[in-house]
């Protein structure tokens, strides 16, 4: 049972209730359709985030074995000539704002005015900036699982603090208001009957 809404019984109050009961109604059905909504964005981030770390692991795998062919070809200078030759790249951090939830993004844009030499430490050198791309793509996902799942756990807070405490507790509130005032009313009709009668027997006494 809920406990009651505690105000002065009166019938301002009561029409304030009522006010407040219907705010809290709608609030809800938006609360709900933004749940479903929620849970939808974050089926579809999980599902392409399961995606994407299979992808990685291929791709990491492909990896590491064209990192042993340039190795067996060139020797370990070939890595450190592929650091100091490749461009950097530049990163730009952002948000990305998915009803109302603020995910971070990072995109990496690469300069193409730098030739990597020897031959075929380009293809390697391409390979590892889709493999980054790939990366950054799995960690923009689960940070945004992330921040959707914690946007999903509060508006389900928000939703069932409306549904199972504060709406059935206005309803109770008004119930028991509305009784008190049909009582009022009662008393006040068997009061003004009891006058009437004790008047009518004044005035036939009187005649």
């Amino acid at each position: 049972m809920s406990a009651l809404t505690r105000v002065r019984p009166t019938k301002i109050e009561l029409i304030r209730l009522k006010r407040r009961l219907t705010t809290s109604i709608r609030v809800r059905k938006i609360l709900g359709e933004r749940l479903t909504i929620l849970v939808n964005e974050f089926m579809a981030a999980l599902l392409e985030a399961v995606k994407k770390r299979k992808t990685l692991q291929k791709q990491l795998l492909e990896a590491y074995r064209r990192a042993e062919v340039v190795l067996g070809i060139y020797g370990p200078s070939a890595l450190s000539h592929l650091e100091t030759a490749s461009p950097k790249p530049k990163i730009y951090v952002g948000t990305e704002n998915i009803m109302g939830v603020k995910v971070k993004t990072i995109i990496l844009k690469y300069s193409d005015d730098v030739k990597l030499h020897p031959a075929g430490l380009n293809e390697f050198a391409e390979y590892s900036r889709q493999f980054i791309q790939v990366l950054l793509d799995l960690a923009k996902l689960e940070n945004e699982l992330y921040e959707l799942g914690r946007e999903i756990s509060s508006t389900k807070r928000k939703t069932n603090a409306l549904e199972h405490i504060i709406i059935p507790r206005l309803r109770e509130t008004i119930r028991q208001l509305q009784l008190k005032f049909d009582e009022r009313e009662r008393e006040e009709k068997a009061r003004f009957k009891r006058i009437k009668q004790v008047l009518t027997r004044k005035k036939t006494l009187e005649q």
